[in-house]
Protein backbone atom coordinates (compact mmCIF):
# COMPACT_ATOMS: atom_id res chain seq x y z
CA UNK A 1 0.00 0.00 0.00
CA UNK A 2 1.30 3.24 -0.96
CA UNK A 3 1.58 6.35 1.72
CA UNK A 4 -0.48 8.56 2.18
CA UNK A 5 -0.27 12.38 0.59
CA UNK A 6 -0.61 15.41 2.42
CA UNK A 7 -2.97 17.95 0.51
CA UNK A 8 0.10 20.39 0.16
CA UNK A 9 2.10 17.34 -1.92
CA UNK A 10 -0.71 16.63 -3.93
CA UNK A 11 -1.00 20.35 -5.17
CA UNK A 12 2.60 20.57 -5.60
CA UNK A 13 2.34 17.78 -7.91
CA UNK A 14 -0.37 19.20 -9.92
CA UNK A 15 1.07 22.28 -10.11
CA UNK A 16 4.16 20.63 -11.02
CA UNK A 17 2.74 18.63 -13.76
CA UNK A 18 1.04 21.96 -15.19
CA UNK A 19 4.10 23.82 -15.70
CA UNK A 20 5.90 26.75 -13.34
CA UNK A 21 4.03 28.05 -10.71
CA UNK A 22 4.09 31.73 -9.79
CA UNK A 23 5.16 32.29 -5.93
CA UNK A 24 1.67 33.99 -5.78
CA UNK A 25 0.39 30.74 -6.81
CA UNK A 26 2.17 28.80 -4.04
CA UNK A 27 1.20 30.83 -1.47
CA UNK A 28 -2.57 30.58 -2.18
CA UNK A 29 -2.07 27.28 -1.78
CA UNK A 30 0.06 27.07 1.62
CA UNK A 31 -1.47 29.59 3.31
CA UNK A 32 -4.67 30.35 2.51
CA UNK A 33 -6.08 26.99 3.92
CA UNK A 34 -4.39 28.31 7.11
CA UNK A 35 -6.62 31.12 6.94
CA UNK A 36 -9.94 28.81 6.81
CA UNK A 37 -8.69 26.98 9.65
CA UNK A 38 -8.03 29.84 11.91
CA UNK A 39 -12.15 31.53 11.01
CA UNK A 40 -13.48 27.85 11.05
CA UNK A 41 -12.15 27.69 14.73
CA UNK A 42 -12.62 31.21 15.74
CA UNK A 43 -16.50 30.70 14.45
CA UNK A 44 -17.03 27.80 16.43
CA UNK A 45 -14.89 28.18 19.77
CA UNK A 46 -15.86 32.11 21.12
CA UNK A 47 -12.64 31.67 23.30
CA UNK A 48 -10.97 32.13 20.74
CA UNK A 49 -8.70 35.33 19.75
CA UNK A 50 -9.05 36.30 16.48
CA UNK A 51 -6.27 38.75 16.38
CA UNK A 52 -3.47 36.28 18.23
CA UNK A 53 -4.06 33.51 16.18
CA UNK A 54 -3.36 35.73 13.41
CA UNK A 55 -0.17 37.03 14.65
CA UNK A 56 0.89 33.78 15.56
CA UNK A 57 0.29 32.24 12.72
CA UNK A 58 2.11 33.90 10.20
CA UNK A 59 4.04 36.79 9.28
CA UNK A 60 5.62 38.94 6.46
CA UNK A 61 4.30 38.20 3.35
CA UNK A 62 2.39 35.16 4.90
CA UNK A 63 0.28 36.79 6.92
CA UNK A 64 -1.18 38.41 3.77
CA UNK A 65 -2.22 35.14 2.46
CA UNK A 66 -3.72 33.71 6.03
CA UNK A 67 -6.20 36.99 6.34
CA UNK A 68 -7.37 36.15 2.78
CA UNK A 69 -7.99 32.52 4.22
CA UNK A 70 -9.76 34.06 7.10
CA UNK A 71 -11.77 36.82 5.45
CA UNK A 72 -12.79 33.82 2.86
CA UNK A 73 -14.67 32.11 5.81
CA UNK A 74 -16.16 35.24 7.35
CA UNK A 75 -17.39 36.57 4.43
CA UNK A 76 -19.13 33.51 3.38
CA UNK A 77 -20.59 32.95 6.96
CA UNK A 78 -22.67 36.57 6.58
CA UNK A 79 -25.85 35.01 5.73
CA UNK A 80 -29.40 35.49 6.28
CA UNK A 81 -30.62 34.38 9.61
CA UNK A 82 -32.97 31.22 9.28
CA UNK A 83 -32.15 30.21 13.12
CA UNK A 84 -29.91 31.22 16.06
CA UNK A 85 -26.84 29.58 14.70
CA UNK A 86 -27.04 31.21 11.80
CA UNK A 87 -27.39 34.56 13.94
CA UNK A 88 -24.56 33.69 15.62
CA UNK A 89 -22.31 32.83 13.12
CA UNK A 90 -23.29 35.94 11.12
CA UNK A 91 -22.15 38.01 14.40
CA UNK A 92 -18.98 36.61 15.31
CA UNK A 93 -18.41 36.76 11.36
CA UNK A 94 -19.00 40.38 11.19
CA UNK A 95 -16.92 40.70 14.60
CA UNK A 96 -13.63 39.13 12.67
CA UNK A 97 -13.56 41.15 10.12
CA UNK A 98 -13.73 44.04 12.63
CA UNK A 99 -9.87 42.75 13.25
CA UNK A 100 -9.07 41.92 10.09
CA UNK A 101 -9.87 44.32 7.95
CA UNK A 102 -8.03 47.79 7.81
CA UNK A 103 -10.29 50.09 6.91
CA UNK A 104 -12.98 49.97 9.83
CA UNK A 105 -14.93 52.92 8.99
CA UNK A 106 -15.96 51.51 5.56
CA UNK A 107 -16.44 48.05 6.79
CA UNK A 108 -18.56 49.47 9.78
CA UNK A 109 -21.01 51.45 7.25
CA UNK A 110 -21.49 48.36 4.91
CA UNK A 111 -21.95 45.89 8.05
CA UNK A 112 -24.61 48.52 9.19
CA UNK A 113 -26.05 48.02 6.18
CA UNK A 114 -26.02 44.07 6.77
CA UNK A 115 -27.43 44.85 9.88
CA UNK A 116 -30.53 46.72 8.47
CA UNK A 117 -30.77 44.18 5.75
CA UNK A 118 -31.15 41.28 8.27
CA UNK A 119 -33.85 43.37 10.53
CA UNK A 120 -35.94 44.31 7.30
CA UNK A 121 -35.65 40.60 5.99
CA UNK A 122 -36.97 39.16 9.24
CA UNK A 123 -39.72 42.16 9.33
CA UNK A 124 -40.76 40.81 5.70
CA UNK A 125 -40.49 37.14 6.79
CA UNK A 126 -42.50 37.54 9.99
CA UNK A 127 -45.21 39.51 8.03
CA UNK A 128 -45.53 37.39 5.07
CA UNK A 129 -45.80 34.37 7.49
CA UNK A 130 -48.76 36.10 9.60
CA UNK A 131 -50.35 36.89 6.30
CA UNK A 132 -49.97 33.39 4.79
CA UNK A 133 -50.58 31.88 7.71
CA UNK A 134 -54.41 33.77 7.83
CA UNK A 135 -55.16 33.05 4.26
CA UNK A 136 -54.28 29.43 4.96
CA UNK A 137 -56.74 28.95 7.72
CA UNK A 138 -59.56 30.58 5.32
CA UNK A 139 -58.85 28.37 2.86
CA UNK A 140 -58.86 25.19 5.80
CA UNK A 141 -62.09 26.49 7.01
CA UNK A 142 -63.85 27.20 3.20
CA UNK A 143 -62.83 23.85 2.67
CA UNK A 144 -63.65 21.67 5.29
CA UNK A 145 -67.30 23.51 5.30
CA UNK A 146 -67.98 23.04 1.82
CA UNK A 147 -66.67 19.10 0.96
CA UNK A 148 -67.31 16.00 3.05
CA UNK A 149 -64.58 13.66 3.73
CA UNK A 150 -65.05 10.48 1.43
CA UNK A 151 -64.69 6.85 3.14
CA UNK A 152 -61.69 5.48 2.45
CA UNK A 153 -59.29 8.42 1.94
CA UNK A 154 -56.54 7.15 4.49
CA UNK A 155 -55.99 11.82 4.36
CA UNK A 156 -58.51 14.33 5.33
CA UNK A 157 -58.92 17.24 3.28
CA UNK A 158 -57.46 19.70 5.93
CA UNK A 159 -54.55 17.26 5.70
CA UNK A 160 -54.18 17.49 1.95
CA UNK A 161 -54.80 21.18 2.25
CA UNK A 162 -51.75 21.88 4.86
CA UNK A 163 -49.52 19.92 2.61
CA UNK A 164 -50.00 22.07 -0.13
CA UNK A 165 -50.07 24.95 1.93
CA UNK A 166 -46.92 24.00 3.36
CA UNK A 167 -45.43 23.91 -0.25
CA UNK A 168 -46.81 26.90 -1.02
CA UNK A 169 -45.24 28.58 2.28
CA UNK A 170 -41.66 27.39 1.10
CA UNK A 171 -41.89 28.65 -2.38
CA UNK A 172 -42.84 32.23 -1.00
CA UNK A 173 -40.14 31.89 1.81
CA UNK A 174 -37.47 30.92 -0.91
CA UNK A 175 -38.79 34.09 -3.28
CA UNK A 176 -38.05 36.48 -0.06
CA UNK A 177 -34.68 34.65 0.67
CA UNK A 178 -33.88 35.13 -2.80
CA UNK A 179 -35.03 38.57 -2.91
CA UNK A 180 -32.41 39.40 -0.13
CA UNK A 181 -29.94 37.25 -0.59
CA UNK A 182 -28.94 39.29 -4.14
CA UNK A 183 -28.62 42.07 -1.75
CA UNK A 184 -26.55 40.48 1.10
CA UNK A 185 -23.95 39.11 -1.81
CA UNK A 186 -23.50 42.67 -3.31
CA UNK A 187 -22.20 43.58 0.73
CA UNK A 188 -20.45 40.70 0.82
CA UNK A 189 -18.81 41.82 -2.39
CA UNK A 190 -17.69 45.10 -0.89
CA UNK A 191 -16.45 43.66 2.19
CA UNK A 192 -14.21 41.89 -0.41
CA UNK A 193 -13.03 45.04 -1.75
CA UNK A 194 -11.89 46.17 1.08
CA UNK A 195 -7.95 46.36 2.10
Amino acid sequence: MGEMKSAWQIAMEKADSLGKVSPEELNNIKYVPEGNKIASQFLQDEKIDLAAELAKSASGEAARYVKKGIDEILIRNITLPHNDEDTRKTNRAMAGLRITKENRKQLDAILVLINNLVNQYQAAIQQTYSEFKKKAEVTIQQASRSVRPQRGDPMSLEQKLQLQLQEEWREVHSSLDAQYEKALDDHRQKIRELS
